[in-house]
């Protein structure tokens, strides 16, 4: 007994370690805690071949090998008849056939991983396994999948704007992610470009309509994307997937995207389950690089769509996100439009007796819209597609300082509207600090001038102006170092020996400026000979 109480004890391996041991590579990082949702009780819906199909929208041979096979009468509902397995659906997707430089990341996550107190360990992903460089602005892009029918004027404004604003502020591009609608036209222009290679377009999609989603299963992985001798964390498996034609209710992911998570529930018929957890995607993209306590500027454009996207719009406003509407897109986007354009402000008293104002529109106004609606929505009535739809928009006129609509007769191209919507989204020092800095490295000197210099609430301090045209000079943006020495910035004050060691530093080598001191440099040593 004395020598076992003696003995020193041996050292404790805390649980969290064995884990993080564990995690050290990207595949047993996601098994552990990336889960995705299966069906786990069969009741058959209706016979299908040889293969009957679940209520959940799966055919038999897609369940788990234990699933419990319940009688035809029986309930089955999401919450009771799915659980949480471990992932088998990630890693990098090789298109068969199509002619495209991107290899992109791809996962399927379980709907359940989007909630807020879950969804911050996809930070890890983003930083340490997908190594994504930081953005400057997040573009989110709603608008019509299957139905779309949008002008080729418009599509070309579209397409040029948002490459001008993607390229210009290295942004990260999100989207629906797949091969059909607006989610297509970013895929093209990013795909199309040879300066886009280091743009990120994220596809939030829904697994269960994912067409030849059973492609996509590591059952089917063809190879690693690296060889074993080289550093492990960075093997990943890849699958190939075929770009075909899908089936009804189906489509196929986009290959220009360079990123996908495929939102799962364990259904593979419920439309709109992957939009809760693009908003929560976004809001963490928007925390994750906030700076001086401001979170990333975002801002979501619309083009055509439905339902779906004036829910997102709603979304993003209520959140303080600005929204840009493509009038003349057509579907929802042009009866936003009308209603934004023709609501008139009232006031009246609500259940608490206090006076409040809201946005409504005329008799006449509304019936307009109620026309537009039926024009392209009338086969939804029954659902009560009109007053979602009217609500919807009164409750997005209200946000007149937050939504900006564009069309392609406006004198400005899109991009200047969006950094536009930026500028007049809020206020306070550090949110101006990182709209300027946002403006300079756009190019957009009218803007500042307009939106942010014309304001008298807010006075930049010396020190602000001095980082402010620091930067200016590190962009190469003479315009506005003009600006910003109109304002009231010191060119005396601004050169210090930190100021200048910092430009010499920041310049980067293919600037002229940069060769110029290394020539000096060269020059010096060599008369020091």
């Amino acid at each position: 007994m004395l020598k076992a109480l003696t003995q020193s004890p041996k050292p404790v391996r805390h649980r969290r370690q064995n884990i993080v041991d564990e995690e050290k590579t990207f595949e047993d990082w996601v098994r552990r805690q990336i889960n995705v949702r299966e069906c786990c009780k069969f009741v058959k819906k209706k016979d299908h071949k040889d293969d009957p199909i679940c209520k959940c929208g799966n055919k038999r041979s897609n369940h788990l090998p234990r699933t419990v096979e319940m009688t035809p009468d029986a309930k089955w509902d999401q919450p009771s008849c799915t659980t949480l397995v471990e992932n088998c659906a990630f890693g990098k997707i090789n298109f068969s056939g199509v002619d495209t430089t991107t290899q992109p990341q791809y996962m399927r996550i379980a709907v359940d991983n989007g909630r807020t107190e879950t969804i911050k360990k996809l930070e890890r992903l983003f930083t340490e396994f997908w190594k994504l460089n930081e953005p400057d602005l997040l573009i989110s892009v709603t608008g019509g999948a299957k139905s779309f029918n949008v002008s080729h004027d418009i599509c070309g404004s579209f397409q040029q704007g948002l490459l001008s604003a993607a390229k210009s502020t290295n942004a990260w591009l999100i989207t629906g992610g797949q091969n059909c609608g607006v989610m297509k036209l970013v895929g093209d222009v990013i795909g199309r470009s040879i300066f886009t290679s280091k743009i990120c377009t994220i596809g939030v999609g829904n697994w269960g309509k994912t067409w030849r989603r059973e492609m996509l299963l590591n059952k089917n992985r063809i190879k690693y994307d690296r060889e074993p001798d080289d550093h492990p964390k960075s093997r990943e498996p890849m699958v190939n997937y075929t770009l075909d034609a899908p089936a009804k209710g189906y489509a196929a992911l986009d290959p220009n995207h360079t990123h996908h998570f495929l939102v799962d529930d364990g259904t593979a018929e419920k439309e709109g389950i992957e939009i809760d957890f693009r908003g929560e995607l976004e809001s963490l993209i928007c925390n994750m690089f906030t700076k001086d306590a401001v979170s990333l500027p975002m801002v979501t454009i619309m083009i055509e769509g439905g339902m779906q996207s004036l829910d997102q719009a709603v979304s993003t406003l209520r959140k303080g996100k600005t929204l840009v509407v493509l009038k003349g897109s057509g579907r929802a986007s042009d009866i936003l439009c009308y209603g934004f354009e023709h609501s008139i402000e009232v006031e009246r008293e609500n259940e608490d007796g206090e006076m409040i104002q809201e946005r409504v529109l005329t008799e006449s106004c509304k019936q307009e819209m109620i026309k537009l609606i039926d024009k392209d929505f009338a086969k939804y009535r029954a659902q009560g597609i009109v007053e979602k739809m009217i609500n919807a928009v009164m409750e997005i006129s209200s946000y007149r300082k937050t939504v900006t609509v564009f069309s392609i007769y406006n004198p400005e191209p899109l991009d200047f509207y969006i950094l536009s919507s930026l500028m007049q989204s809020s206020a306070g020092g550090a949110t101006r600090m990182r709209q300027m800095r946002l403006a300079i490295t756009w190019g957009h000197a009218r803007v500042a001038r307009e939106f942010i210099f014309a304001r008298k609430e807010y006075k930049f301090s010396t020190e602000e102006l001095n980082s402010l045209l620091l930067f200016s000079i590190i962009k190469q943006r003479t315009e506005f170092v003009k600006l910003l020495i109109d304002y009231g910035a010191n060119v005396r004050e601004f050169v210090t020996q930190a100021h200048l060691t910092r430009l010499y530093n920041e310049l980067r080598t293919s600037t002229g400026g940069y060769r110029l001191l290394q020539e000096k440099r060269k020059k010096e040593k060599l008369d020091r000979g």
